[in-house]
């Protein structure tokens, strides 16, 4: 099956890496767009892809009125709608009445308030057109917000984010955060229906996480221990997504270098072969990480005085 991923806007670099996990092969990428050969259709995992469609075909703008000539029609109840994606390249309600009384000419029957098929057309830098299959329910990322949580700490990255990086991580297995905090990643990971389990070396902030895990119905598959000296098996978890705590202060590199040096040992060491480490961090690490393979180094500025780097690595 041949998808069209509508990509967010907002980190498209890091959302396009996630499309990729869905693929099997890429066929073709445009502005927050990615077209290719599906290979997991969990469509409900989704993090930064907000929509996926069965791909119709791909054409210049100019050329949409002529496609729509020949389009496949289906039996039920159909419309179009249209999405600008960057700047203005049509005006999207003229152009869906008249895509939409093209097909009705040809015999489809238009029912814009209650269709059953969907001909979503995006407009990038081409015209891509396909079957509305999937829309991401983006509310529920805003109501899982951290400040929303019973259990709050600030610093906490955002559940769209999080779920991101879980996809990219794995599809199947056991995912560890061995720097839990509040739980966002984990809690990601256990509402897509992955095996999970979070270590924190502070017990009140476990006891917190355990407090968020319980608000959403998850169980409480949390270790107090050091991320520097796991408590765990070698070879035990099949992928390892955390966030780094961020140097505030010259005076903390020390200490912070340490847990850098010591606890990505100690992944290497619980982490199977060819399965893959991802983390967060203000710092450039590169020297530190030497036993992974850095597969995609990301940046995301948040504000003048902090910009993440996202580590996206390969156990091999």
């Amino acid at each position: 099956m041949r998808i069209i991923l509508y990509l967010s806007g907002e980190f498209e670099e890091l959302a396009r890496i996630e499309a990729e996990t869905f693929l099997s092969r890429v066929l073709l990428a445009d502005r927050q767009i990615t077209v290719g050969e599906c290979g997991f259709n969990r469509f409900e995992r989704f993090g930064l892809i907000h929509e996926a469609s069965l791909h119709l075909f791909s054409c210049e703008s100019n050329e949409l009125h002529d496609f729509f000539r020949e389009v496949e029609i289906p039996d039920g109840k159909c419309c179009v709608r249209v999405r600008n994606i960057g700047e203005k390249k049509a005006d999207s309600t003229k152009l869906e009445r008249e895509l939409g009384a093209i097909l009705w000419k040809r015999g489809a029957k238009i029912s814009v308030s209650n269709p059953e098929y969907i001909y979503r057309v995006y407009l990038a830098n081409k015209a891509h057109v396909g079957i509305l299959l999937h829309v991401t329910d983006r509310k529920q990322f805003l109501e899982r917000r951290p400040d929303l949580k019973p259990f709050f700490r600030p610093g906490a990255i955002l559940p769209r984010l999080a779920r991101s990086l879980v996809n990219i991580a794995l599809k199947e297995g056991t995912l560890l955060d061995p720097m839990c905090g509040t739980g966002t990643i984990i809690i990601e990971a256990g509402l897509m229906g992955l095996d999970f389990l979070g270590i924190e070396a502070y017990s009140n902030i476990a006891r917190g996480c355990k407090i968020n895990l319980h608000h959403y119905g998850l169980p409480s598959n949390i270790l107090i221990g050091d991320a520097r000296n796991l408590p765990l098996k070698d070879e035990s978890v099949d992928a390892i997504v955390t966030d780094f705590p961020y140097l505030q202060s010259t005076k903390a590199l020390g200490d912070l270098l340490d847990l850098y040096e010591k606890s990505l040992s100690e992944f290497k060491r619980v982490l199977k072969p060819n399965c893959r480490l991802i983390f967060i961090s203000n710092l450039d690490v590169e020297e530190t990480v030497k036993n992974f393979e850095i597969k995609y180094k990301l940046y995301q500025r948040l504000h003048k005085s902090l910009t993440r780097r996202i580590y996206i690595c390969l156990n091999s």
